[in-house]
């Protein structure tokens, strides 16, 4: 059995929306088992997460963004399908796995919102450079690949002087993942 996942990214198809009503509709097919949100609105999230009328032990749905992590798996949402897990994959892994572990406590929540802050500020990065930041930065953290190879648009680097602008959040987020 083919089974097939949707993918919503609004910045990329002329800002074509897709309506509450139709994740419901598609969620009842057998072989659409589940859709990935690449947008901020976390409203539409969660009135697809907490859906009545969805079976979301078939139907999962993901966000793209880290920023969202917390929010969106702590109200029904699957997870995160993120690019900044390819260089900082402990933190968001560490960060899903609190999100899960319910009931919270203090410490549990404190740590969360570290870890959510840390994602979240760092996640801006790639938000703002895309594909090109995502790898710049497994080149810069991770050690892997190079900014020079690659199809246009997608050759080079986030432009001079760029990746210093991000040092702030990138140390902060790198000291956790060193610490996990």
């Amino acid at each position: 059995m083919l089974t097939r996942c949707r993918y919503h990214y609004p910045a990329v198809t002329n800002n074509i929306e897709i309506s509450v009503e139709t994740y419901v509709h598609l969620a009842t097919h057998p072989n659409i088992v589940g859709a990935k949100m690449s947008h901020g609105n976390v409203s539409r999230h969660l009135q697809v997460s907490l859906n009545p009328d969805i079976e979301h032990s078939h139907f999962h749905l993901y966000s793209g963004f880290g920023q969202q992590l917390f929010p969106i798996v702590s109200m029904g949402g699957a997870g995160v399908i993120d690019g900044l897990a390819s260089f900082f994959p402990k933190t968001v892994v560490r960060l899903f796995k609190l999100s899960i572990s319910l009931p919270l406590d203090e410490n549990k929540l404190g740590e969360i919102r570290k870890l959510q802050f840390a994602v979240s500020s760092t996640e801006e990065m790639v938000a703002a450079y895309g594909i090109v930041g995502i790898r710049e930065a497994i080149f810069r953290v991770l050690g892997m690949g190079n900014m020079e190879v690659g199809r246009l648009p997608l050759r080079g680097s986030m432009g001079h002087g760029e990746w210093e602008k991000w040092t702030e959040h990138v140390d902060r987020i790198q000291k956790i993942e060193d610490a996990l």
